[in-house]
């Protein structure tokens, strides 16, 4: 009860302490949300992307201009290698639409293989999608390239392919979150009528099931010997992917460390200022019968309190800026939506830490508390 009253008593200070604290937990809270969004939407995505067992592509790094192809032939020889059910081919090219630079790609459509390898927003069957991408021309685009270039399902597109103007019908439009760009997607029957290059840029290699993934590899290397081609599995892929992910926002992760350490700095600061102006306070308590135990746990329960208050009021404001930087900043900049992830361990974790730091930050406070002598206390007032 002492403890929330001088807590009201002293809103002028307490109240710069709690906003400074909330304002870094509010930081933490929405990246934090918004991060674990990002993170999980990436998993699922690479869970409908990736749906071959290994997948091949030339070494070394892309041009410019164009992505490298591989030799023709290669993809025959490897779809015969024993354990081997299928081989898609994709090839790609870079290319401007309206200015801006974009992704055009041929896949092999399989209705089987592929039926859950897309996510579309309008929510539709893939299999009924990618038959109609099959049937003619007809392109899906991907949500970058639909939000930068205001691209609606059933809206038409000019393509120059080759010496000739296509006009493609945009069936659908997919989740990616590979290339903010965009990907314009075709059958790659459709883009060998435009574009009669049937050298692929990247293979995708689907194994018969209960195979031996290590010796079926192996046996896709030999059956690929001399081509030059980098050979990666899908979990090596995954694994590569999330790495990557982790590594990049691990900087935004210290960031608000720093920014909490400082919040905590200052309430422990603020805490022993506050412990001095209250020093005939704490001797007339001391003259009441207050214990030093007493005492410690009054400037405890003070520095918990001012916790709880910085964390809920925090995470209310996190959570509404992480609104924003998921449905509106993310989608301004890149053009693709995170789909709204609760990463309720890291969440927990982090406001724990956060409250139990400010609750150590008290200590230091409550000892100075403790050492007063009641009687000088009281003799110099």
């Amino acid at each position: 009860m002492l403890a929330a009253r001088s807590l009201a008593g002293s809103l002028r200070r307490t109240s710069v302490l709690v906003g400074a604290l909330s304002t870094a937990v509010a930081m933490m809270t929405s990246v934090g949300i918004m991060v674990g969004s990002f993170r999980q939407t990436v998993l699922t995505w690479m869970d409908a992307q990736l749906t071959g067992d290994l997948y091949l592509r030339p070494a070394g790094g892309e041009n410019a201009d164009q992505h490298p192809t591989i030799a023709l032939g290669v993809a025959e020889r490897i779809a015969k290698v024993p354990g081997v059910q299928s081989v898609g081919r994709f090839r790609a090219y870079e290319i401007e639409y309206q200015g801006l630079p974009a992704t055009l790609a041929g896949v092999d459509v399989d209705l089987k293989r592929r039926e859950q390898s897309l996510s579309l927003l309008s929510g539709r069957p893939a299999v009924d999608v990618l038959r109609d991408l099959s049937s003619g021309d007809e392109v899906l685009v991907s949500e970058p390239f639909a939000n930068k270039h205001h691209v609606k399902a059933g809206d038409t597109i000019t393509l120059p392919l080759g010496e000739r103007r296509a006009t493609l019908r945009v069936v659908d439009i997919f989740y990616d979150y590979g290339h903010e760009a965009g990907f314009i997607l075709l059958d790659r029957a459709t883009m060998l009528k435009y574009l009669p290059d049937p050298a692929p840029t990247n293979l995708a290699v689907f194994l018969q099931p209960g195979v031996d993934q290590r010796a079926t590899r192996t046996a896709v290397q030999r059956a690929a010997a001399g081509s030059d081609l980098l050979i990666i599995s899908n979990g090596e892929i995954r694994r590569e992917g999330i790495r990557v992910f982790d590594q990049t926002f691990a900087i935004t992760y210290a960031l608000e460390a720093i920014a909490i350490v400082v919040a905590i700095g200052g309430i422990a600061g603020a805490l022993m200022s506050i412990v001095i102006d209250r020093r005939r306070e704490f001797g007339v308590l001391r003259f009441l019968g207050a214990t030093t135990a007493q005492i410690r746990k009054l400037i405890l329960v003070e520095a918990g309190l001012i916790g709880l208050l910085a964390n809920a009021t925090g995470f209310a404001l996190g959570l509404v800026l992480s609104l924003i930087l998921i449905y509106v900043i993310n989608k301004q900049s890149f053009g693709w939506t995170i789909q709204f992830h609760w990463p309720v361990a890291v969440l927990a974790g982090s406001i724990t830490a956060v409250y139990a730091a400010t609750v150590l930050a008290g200590i230091a406070p409550a000892r100075m508390a403790v050492r007063l002598n009641p009687i000088e206390v009281m003799h110099e007032e």
